[in-house]
């Protein structure tokens, strides 16, 4: 005799047969029993993980780690290589060391320039240290430097819209001159003097609704901003995933950094749709608790890497969950 379990998941087999592997995920959600490991539908971003600029950074400092060094020499990164405990802890077994200054630097090391760049004083004051720099930076960012300098030298006021705490927001304001302003909230339009011509920026990974507000919010006090559009692509296609998913699933889960500003990002647009569960690594995974949801979306941010994704996979296919790529 079957259970009322058994019936569904052979009814389960069956749409799967006829519809080659496509379910509505509402129509899933009927599937779920409550029991740990049935049916339960992990739809994973397939965007998800490293960015090409990570993905660069990372194989640019596990190629110089590769290679001989004399006796003396480092391979040390300017600050934190990308906002990942796990990548960065691999790497530091490899032999990657950290500089928290440029004064740190010793005649011949091999320093690496993170992903978030460096303001150009602090490239030139490695330079005067007779350090070999490695810039790393993401070529989306260096694209951002380059415009922040052209809007300078044509007269505007830069304007940047971003956490101002944030390295890639401190590596622009070294672009910027002196008299730029960072604008963390919509509110913080109003620091913004009159009289003078701006061009405004935004920090790669914040969301494009947040940048809209802060220009608009410009635009009320007629202060006609410049918007030149540095937002990074590759994060704002994540950022709608999460946005479109989180409101078809049950719960939604984030991996990535803690201190990582687009992993951040993802796990707030998330949680305004429903319940959403940060993981700063595999490790901390609770399979029971997403078990008991019928659908789970699954994203990670630019800095988390191809192996943590499938290892938390791993271990809830492991238990039964249902993977899909989306």
């Amino acid at each position: 005799m079957h259970t009322a379990a058994t019936k569904r998941i052979s009814q389960l087999v069956r749409i799967l047969n006829t519809t080659r592997g496509f379910i509505d995920l509402n129509q899933l959600k009927n599937y779920n029993t409550g029991s740990l490991g049935t049916m339960t539908r992990v739809v994973v971003d397939r965007n998800a993980g490293f960015c090409a600029g990570v993905r660069r950074a990372i194989r640019g400092t596990e190629q110089l780690l590769s290679l001989p060094t004399p006796p003396g020499r480092r391979v040390v990164s300017y600050g934190q290589l990308v906002h990942n405990r796990d990548v960065t802890d691999d790497l530091a077994a490899r032999g990657l060391d950290n500089l928290n200054s440029p004064e740190e630097a010793r005649p011949g090391d091999e320093v690496i320039v993170r992903t978030h760049g460096i303001p150009p004083q602090e490239q030139q004051l490695l330079r005067l240290q007779r350090a070999e720099v490695r810039d790393f930076t993401c070529p989306r960012v260096k694209r951002v430097h380059g415009q922040i300098g052209e809007m300078r030298e044509a007269g505007y006021r830069i304007i940047i819209v971003g956490d101002p705490d944030h390295p890639e927001v401190k590596a622009h304001l070294g672009y910027a001159g002196e008299d730029a302003v960072v604008l963390p909230k919509a509110r913080d339009a109003r620091r913004v003097i009159k009289g003078r011509k701006i061009a405004v920026f935004a920090q790669t990974t914040i969301t494009p609704d947040f940048f809209h507000e802060v220009v608009a919010a410009l635009d009320r006090r007629g202060l006609q901003p410049r918007v030149v559009d540095s937002l990074c692509p590759f994060v704002a296609r994540r950022q709608r995933w999460i946005q479109k998913y989180s409101k078809l699933a049950d719960a939604s889960l984030v991996l990535g950094g803690g201190n990582s500003s687009n992993t951040r990002k993802l796990h707030a647009l998330a949680g305004a749709n429903g319940p959403a569960i940060h993981l700063y690594r595999a490790e901390e995974l609770d399979v029971e608790k997403i078990l008991q949801y019928s659908v789970v979306a699954l994203t990670a941010g630019a800095s988390t890497s191809d192996l943590s994704i499938k290892e938390v996979l791993s271990r809830l296919q492991g238990a039964g969950a249902l993977i899909e790529y989306r």
